[in-house]
């Protein structure tokens, strides 16, 4: 196969069949043609094209800046928390994590998918340096599971869980990370199986300049500029980066770019929010997808808006959103130019263009001691492809093949407060043109003690095949068209602290959760003996068992950061050869800590942890994944800053950074060996 590994193969399954229908279609499909999964197309011209003019637009903004008085001019730093803000401890559904801009700043992570990463629960597979591709998963779920969102909106792609991390965003436009159980998104209207992250990007600074520029090992360079300008109700922010890389082994070299534009409006009459972005990214994907073809290549087009407005009537308050996202890309086994003797039965890349469009609109209103909430959203989702879906005639080359569906979504419930106990009831209901019916429930209680908070969350969720579950096929497998959704039921309890105050300099907090997710219906990739092609079905049950607890102490100049996270995952095929790998992330543990011995100065050191359980297949022989140990560092100075405050005055920051500093050889995937020791050295203005 091309484009899914062994270690992904649980991603497609099959409904159930009787053992004759199932021999019978078996036999049939014995023929099929190596098919090929896929993401790409590139236009490096394009790429160049969209830097310059971000360059040139957020350089003029640079100018207006200058110009004006500054209210705040840098980006203030909150105090450093890994679980929720004080503020967000009374409410019952509340994120279940949160990261803020501070919480990353002591760190040494440099990337989106790192601070991702960063959340407890959250494993992050990568298949290259950079931001370039990572499956994301989070409690031993899939990288189909998963939903991200970005300032509250649902862009997960329909395609593959593959693209999921494909957002036009920088990690310096971040204001803050939150992480959602499934019965924290139902409460939101959303789907989720295993849970979601929601990205925030920093929306109420006024006037600044942000620029940062970083180069290191392997001829890596990385660039971005943002900056922000407030004109009377409206705040607009700007953001353009860049970074590229000549690998940390052959065929690994990457080029990406990303423009986002953010505008918001807030009056008393009304709250309304615009993002547009767009991301180019172009890599090659040595052994991404098989060990067999080492001479892959990619590239990926991504294009997201969208427009929510909050706004009043009467007693009603409403939230209204649509959104729009555009991807389009081709995967290349043998890259162009790379290869002199392409096998003859090669017959073309493989090209994809998705899409998804949808409307929302929440509405509620207070109701006796509590809030009445209900609401509504239509999604569409299609895709063209000349790999994925039914035939289709009738679509430009180089696609022949497209399959699409509709959702409509209804959703409600109820919410009250009274004292310390809060609680909230939801239930949902969708309708898919291609799936039929399918159902939510959620309940989620909580229990604020003076500084303590204890809740308790229970959920009923799902998750519609995605169209490469649906569609893909190889000379060993054939999918079906036919799959149905998987379902599973999610039991949490959680206890979490405010900030304790230990003594007049230092603080401390923590949260702990346990949870319990039994999933059926399971999607994946079975045969009844070693003969008979594989054949996805609706077959297996997976449940899934966990702790995530996270820890936060600050003395004075000294910040100190700590998560650990256990998930055991039990599998029942039910009698049939599986070729799906429990390779989940079973122990996580990350700590990072920060000091500022002077004035100037901050140091910063961490260290990871990571044992994954499963195994790949290097040079014929079965590996373990077996225990990662990850340790990185950095030195900041301020060069320049005018005052010793955060609020105010240009800031000038030079910074060198080490990262897998004991050179250990590391893998999230089979056949992707990750980069060793690492050194970057760069520089940050803000103004």
């Amino acid at each position: 196969m091309y484009k899914q590994t062994q270690q992904h193969a649980s991603a497609f399954r099959f409904r159930r069949f009787s053992r004759a229908k199932w021999a019978a279609y078996s036999s049939m499909h014995r023929e099929v043609t190596i098919g090929r999964l896929a993401t790409r197309v590139a236009d490096s011209s394009l790429a160049k094209t969209a830097t310059v003019a971000a360059t040139a637009l957020l350089l003029m903004q640079g100018t207006a800046f200058a110009q004006s008085d500054r209210e705040q001019e840098t980006r203030t730093l909150q105090e450093v928390q890994i679980v929720l803000s004080a503020d967000s401890l009374q409410g019952s559904s509340e994120p279940a994590a949160v990261l803020t801009a501070n919480d990353f700043q002591q760190t040494t992570i440099r990337s989106i998918g790192d601070l991702v990463a960063l959340l407890p629960g959250v494993d992050l597979r990568t298949r290259g340096a950079g931001d370039v591709q990572g499956d994301l998963s989070m409690r031993g779920g899939t990288f189909d599971q998963m939903l991200l969102l970005l300032n509250g909106v649902n862009f997960t792609d329909a395609q593959t869980g593959h693209h999921t991390m494909d957002i036009p965003i920088d990690i310096t436009m971040v204001e803050r990370v939150e992480l959602l159980t499934p019965s924290q998104c139902m409460a939101r209207g959303l789907v989720a199986f295993c849970g979601a992250v929601n990205i925030i990007v920093a929306d109420h600074y006024c006037d600044r300049l942000l620029a940062d520029v970083s180069a290191g090992s392997y001829g890596t360079a990385n660039a971005s500029l943002l900056g922000t300008k407030a004109l009377g109700p409206w705040t607009l922010t700007a953001t353009a980066a860049y970074h590229r890389s000549d690998g940390h082994r052959e065929n690994t070299d990457y080029r990406h770019g990303s423009l986002f534009l953010q505008a918001r409006r807030h009056t008393e009459a009304n709250d309304l929010h615009l993002q547009l972005g767009g991301q180019l990214k172009d890599f090659g994907s040595a052994g991404f997808y098989s060990t067999t073809y080492p001479d892959q290549y990619e590239a990926t087009r991504t294009l997201v808006a969208s427009a929510t407005d909050n706004f009043q009537l009467s007693s009603f308050h409403f939230q209204l959103s649509t959104y729009f996202r555009l991807h389009r890309d081709r995967f290349e086994l043998f890259r162009d130019g790379y290869v002199d003797d392409v096998p003859s039965w090669y017959s073309g890349h493989n090209h994809h263009l998705s899409s998804l469009g949808g409307a929302r609109l929440l509405a509620t209103r207070p109701l006796g001691i509590g809030e009445v909430r209900a609401g509504a959203e239509v999604r569409r989702e299609g895709i063209w492809s000349n790999v994925l879906g039914s035939a289709d005639s009738t679509l430009p080359s180089p696609y022949n093949k497209s399959a699409a569906r509709t959702s409509t979504t209804l959703f409600g419930g109820y919410g009250l407060r009274r004292g310390a106990f809060s609680a909230e009831a939801v239930a949902l209901g969708q309708y898919n043109t291609q799936f039929g019916t399918n159902y939510g429930l959620a309940a989620n209680m909580a229990y604020n003690l003076s500084t303590f908070n204890f809740q308790l969350s229970v959920s009923r969720t799902f998750r519609l095949p995605t169209f490469t579950d649906l569609y893909y096929q190889s000379a060993t497998q054939q999918a079906n068209p036919d799959l149905g959704a998987e379902s599973s039921t999610n039991v949490e309890l959680k206890v979490e602290s405010g900030k304790i105050k230990v003594s007049e300099l230092s603080t401390f907090r923590f949260q702990l959760s346990t949870y319990y997710r039994s999933g059926t219906d399971i999607i994946g990739w079975v045969r009844p003996s070693e003969e008979d092609l594989w054949l996805s079905m609706n077959h297996t049950a997976v449940d899934a068992l966990g702790v995530d607890a996270a820890f936060n102490f600050q003395l004075s100049a000294f910040n100190f950061q700590f998560s650990y996270s256990y998930c055991h995952i039990e599998a029942d095929h039910r009698g049939l050869l599986s070729s799906s790998a429990i390779d989940h992330l079973s122990h996580k543990a990350q700590l990072w800590a920060s000091v500022r011995p002077v004035d100037r100065l901050c140091l910063k050191a961490g260290a990871t942890l990571r044992h994954r359980e499963g195994q790949y297949v290097e040079d014929g022989e079965a590996q373990a994944y077996g225990t990662a140990l990850l340790v990185d560092a950095a030195v900041e100075y301020d060069l320049l800053r005018s005052c010793p405050q955060d609020t105010g005055g240009p800031r000038l920051t030079l910074y060198l950074e080490g990262h897998n500093l004991l050179d250990r050889p590391w893998r999230d995937l089979g056949g992707v060996p990750q980069p060793g020791l690492t050194l970057m050295a760069g520089a940050r203005l803000a103004l």
